[in-house]
This record gives structure tokens, C-alpha cells and sequence, in this order.
């Protein structure tokens, strides 16, 4: 008989690492992806227990944290894994494409899908000659990140479905030259009118240096508005607007960003469906459930429910492994979406005034001093042990053998 066709639509972490695990259970995958094999983003991520778990069960662990941005500290101006999203995809990319059973194709797009019984026909475009083939599939996965087309294909739009749930802030990724003064610390600068600079160093024998913008407002127009049309020169010119006349590395970062490649521009907001799946199609990671960036969830769901739909999919081949793949995930997932202090942390961390920047980083000194002390009395040996509870991955001896 043979093996289940699987289509996945994404080839980031949630996508890479589905493809991987569905490989060793002997599914034919396919991975399609919008964007070319070497686009990098500039965003740094951290990985934790028990997403790391499923890492080291990669064997991709040493190999990561050869890429780690080795960044000293952090600036604040006037056991895990911590690196950049590009390095952690790109190692992703190469080893469930080492598989026989894993087919990338970049710089492709689902046109259209039809589902019937037993099968999924999808309409792949090729986004350079704008060729569009139809290949049939057992199951297909939409793992294409906040603005899926495969959710929207399915379900509806964001507005027929109101899965939008904006948390009050935009955000933007690019990389920069680097100069010298940005190794080896992480810095963040504070403005008023609650906006941000943010400069991570991508690794000592790097070229660039990471930058993050954010502007913790509900309603800029420009920058919605040049965000809903997607193009990227629309959205730099609002954001060299709304970042003009600052001082600090303002100046060189919004020139930089003009010519930056890599860059990326969105409102944040959380994606909140009643189910994930419909028929022969679910959805995985940013796609079914983006926590949003001030959670700190997005990777480590993303790599755990990829875990969890690939072990059901073992398990049942067929849709009950999606309503495993749920029942099993969705508590988890909706206390993860929390943001912290009440929903509330965007806007303390990025305070409207300039007092309010001088009292927050007081705290933030204060709070460093305090645990200076605590580690260099050894304090800690005082302190109760807490454990946050951990997402039971139920992994098997056979699963560990597998993997090996």
C-alpha cells in the first residue's frame, strides 16, 4: 500500500519540523513555500523545555548551538537555546530535506483547494512563471504563519471568521550593516510615544546586526494601511515617518532599513479559531493559533504542536489524528496565549512619556541589582523550587529509536 501524501504549506519551524517527523513515520511530504530558499528575517528566538526536547531528538542540538549569537548582555540605552529564526529554519530546512521522503519547493503558492472524500487536490503556482499544476494529496497541512492562505481557503478570511485579535502594537524585522559599538551587547533604546529600537548582534564573525522596531499604539493609519496593501516600500516610508527626528542609532537604522532586503512590517494580533481543522485540512503554529511576540510561545508552540501532529498522524492515519492533535493541545495553547500583567505589558514596557522611560528603566536597574545580589549571595539555595507545568510530549521508546 502506498505511503499517505501529505502537502504542507510552510517551511518554517512548524512546517520544517512536521515534515521531518512525518518523514520517519513514512508519509511522502511536500513542503511548499512563497518565499526563495535563501530569504533570511532577522529575528531572535529562544527555545525551551519542552519544545528543546524535541530538538535534541533531532539531533540538530550541536549544530544550533554553533549558531547562537554569542550577544554578552543587554543594554538598556540612556539552559536553552538563543539564537536567530533564520539559522534555526535553515538547520530545520536541511534536515528534513535529507530526507527521501521530503520534497521542497520554494517560491510556490496553493492557488486553490477541492476536497472530496478520501482526497485533497491542490492548485500549486509557481510564483516566477505563474505556472499552476494540480497534485493530489491524502492531507494537507497550512502552517503559512499569521496571514495563512490556507486558513483562508478553508474558513474564510480573517474578517468572515474574526480570528483577528489585535494586541495594541506594531512590529518590524530587518537586518543592518554592523559596526563595531554593536557587538557583543543587545541594545534597546526607549522613545516617547511608547516606540522602540531594539539592536541584537547576529554573531561575532557576522556582517549584520539584527533590528526590531516597536510602536505599542492601537491606531497608526499610515502604517495600517501600508501594511494591509503588503507592500514593503509603502510600510519603510511610514515607519521612517514615525521614527524621524529621533536620536540615538534612529538615523542609520531608518537609512539602513530603506535598503534592507529582509525586511518584514505587520500589526501584531493573535489568531483565535473555534477548531483547526476542516475536513482533510489543519492547521499548525502561527496558522491556527499566533500567540504573538510579547508571549514569548510563538517557536515553542510551533515546534510542540508540529511534534503533537505528527505523533497522532502516526498514531491514526486518518482525521481522528486531528482531533487528537487538539484535544491534546488546545488548553495548553489558550494558557499560553496570555499575555502578561493582564494583557497589559506592551504598553508598560514601552511607556508613552518621558518619565514614564525613566521610571522603567529604574526598575529594570533595580531589579538587575537585585539579582546580582541574590546569585552572588547564593540566595537561591533559600528559595522554593517552581516548575512551570510541562506539556506531556509522550515520547515513546520507539519514537526515541526512531529518531536515532
Amino acid at each position: 500500500m502506498p505511503s499517505e501524501r501529505i502537502l504542507i504549506c510552510g517551511a518554517g519551524v512548524a512546517g520544517s519540523i512536521l515534515a521531518y517527523w512525518l518523514a520517519k513515520h513514512d508519509f511522502q511530504v511536500v513542503v511548499v513555500e512563497r518565499s526563495k530558499m535563501e530569504q533570511k528575517a532577522g529575528q531572535g528566538i529562544e527555545i525551551e523545555e519542552p519544545a528543546l526536547k524535541v530538538v535534541k531528538l533531532m539531533g540538530i542540538l550541536d549544530e544550533l548551538n554553533e549558531k547562537k549569537t554569542g550577544e554578552l548582555g543587554f543594554n538598556l540605552v540612556a539552559s536553552s537555546f538563543m539564537g536567530y529564526l533564520e539559522d534555526l529554519t535553515e538547520v530545520l530546512y536541511k534536515s528534513a530535506n535529507g530526507s527521501a521522503n521530503v520534497t521542497y519547493k520554494f517560491e510556490t503558492t496553493i492557488h486553490s483547494l477541492r476536497q472530496t472524500q478520501d482526497k485533497v487536490f491542490a492548485d500549486l503556482e509557481n510564483r516566477n512563471d505563474k505556472t499552476i499544476t494540480t497534485e493530489e494529496f491524502d492531507l494537507v497541512v497550512g502552517a503559512d504563519g499569521v496571514r495563512s492562505r490556507t486558513r483562508q481557503l478553508v474558513m474564510g478570511s480573517p474578517e468572515q471568521i474574526n480570528c483577528f485579535k489585535p494586541v495594541g502594537a506594531f512590529v518590524a524585522y530587518f537586518s543592518i550593516p554592523k559596526e563595531d559599538r554593536d557587538w557583543p551587547y543587545s541594545q534597546l533604546c526607549h522613545f516617547t510615544n511608547r516606540r522602540i529600537i531594539w539592536m541584537r548582534p547576529i554573531g561575532k564573525e557576522s556582517k549584520m546586526t539584527s533590528v526590531c522596531l516597536i510602536h505599542a499604539q492601537g491606531d497608526v493609519p499610515n502604517l495600517r494601511r501600508a501594511n494591509a496593501t503588503g507592500d514593503r516600500l509603502k510600510q519603510k516610508e511610514a515607519l521612517a515617518e514615525l521614527y524621524s527626528g529621533l536620536g540615538w542609532e534612529t538615523p542609520r537604522v531608518i537609512e539602513q532599513m530603506m535598503r534592507a532586503e529582509n525586511f518584514y512590517s505587520d500589526e501584531l494580533v493573535q489568531v483565535k479559531l473555534p477548531k483547526w481543522s476542516q475536513n482533510r485540512v489543519v492547521l499548525l503554529g502561527d496558522a491556527a493559533w499566533a500567540p504573538s511576540p510579547f508571549t514569548g510561545q510563538g517557536n515553542q508552540l510551533a515546534i510542540i504542536g508540529a511534534w503533537v501532529l505528527a505523533q497522532e498522524l502516526s498514531r491514526n492515519r486518518n482525521l481522528v489524528a486531528f482531533e487528537m492533535y487538539e484535544k491534546r493541545l488546545r488548553s495548553y495553547v489558550e494558557n499560553s496565549q496570555n499575555i502578561p500583567l493582564g494583557g497589559y505589558a506592551p504598553y508598560i514596557f514601552n511607556p508613552q512619556t518621558t518619565w514614564g522611560i525613566w521610571l522603567l528603566r529604574t526598575i529594570f536597574r533595580l531589579v538587575s541589582w537585585i539579582v546580582r545580589f541574590v546569585l552572588w549571595t547564593n540566595l537561591t539555595r533559600m528559595l522554593p523550587d517552581q516548575q512551570d507545568p510541562e506539556f506531556d510530549l509522550e515520547i515513546d521508546e520507539v519514537e526515541v529509536k526512531g529518531a536515532q
